[in-house]
């Protein structure tokens, strides 16, 4: 199997000006020779599937700079739900304000950082939900002690979209959020942030 530099630049060329290995790229067990024709419609599906990629990443990007902050808050139960505000802004500065029963004990307010990719990971999410077309309520009142999960996206222009998700069991996708904010309140190296 050769590599893509070696298709971009290749080393052996045939009498008729082809490419000798070209078809084991592809894993077939061709040995006929390509046309340099046939080699230009090789390079051009290589360019379109790259710019198709590039297209991607700079989609992506743009969904990145439409959000400019998260904000996630557990309230309490009469048990042992945990209760905290995480809020994570666009430039990956994360807050926490743990209020009870959170991982490892903490109380009071902390901060750290999130890695791009996880705040990219975030958006995607969102995005893939489709956020702003969920419903702002979600959760049967009637009955009592269960906790709520605050949800609210803030964009750049300014609009927001909140979700109040009693029982915290709105949608499928939601409890997924629920649940990676969780795994960030574990995982992350947190800083004490001091009263003063």
């Amino acid at each position: 199997m050769i590599g893509i530099y070696q298709l971009a630049y290749p080393t052996k060329m045939t009498h008729k000006m082809g490419f000798r290995s070209f078809g084991n790229v592809f894993g077939s067990s061709i040995t006929n020779t390509f046309t340099m024709k046939q080699f230009g419609y090789y390079c051009l599906i290589l360019a379109l599937t790259m710019t198709s990629c590039s297209s991607q990443q700079g989609a992506r990007k743009k969904n990145t700079e439409q959000i400019s902050m998260i904000s996630l808050s557990k309230t309490p139960c009469f048990g042992t739900c945990p209760a905290y505000t995480i809020e994570i802004d666009k430039n990956c500065i994360v807050k926490l304000d743990a209020v009870a029963h959170v991982p490892n004990d903490m109380k009071g307010k902390y901060k750290t950082n999130l890695p791009e990719k996880e705040w990219m990971l975030i958006v995607d999410k969102l995005e893939s939900m489709q956020f702003k077309n969920l419903q702002d309520q979600y959760g049967n009142r009637q009955i009592t002690d269960l906790p709520s999960v605050n949800t609210m996206i803030t964009f750049a222009e300014g609009e927001t979209k909140k979700i109040n998700d009693y029982g915290a069991r709105g949608t499928e996708e939601l409890s997924v959020l629920y649940t990676y904010a969780d795994s960030l309140v574990r995982a992350l190296d947190w800083e004490p942030v001091s009263s003063n």
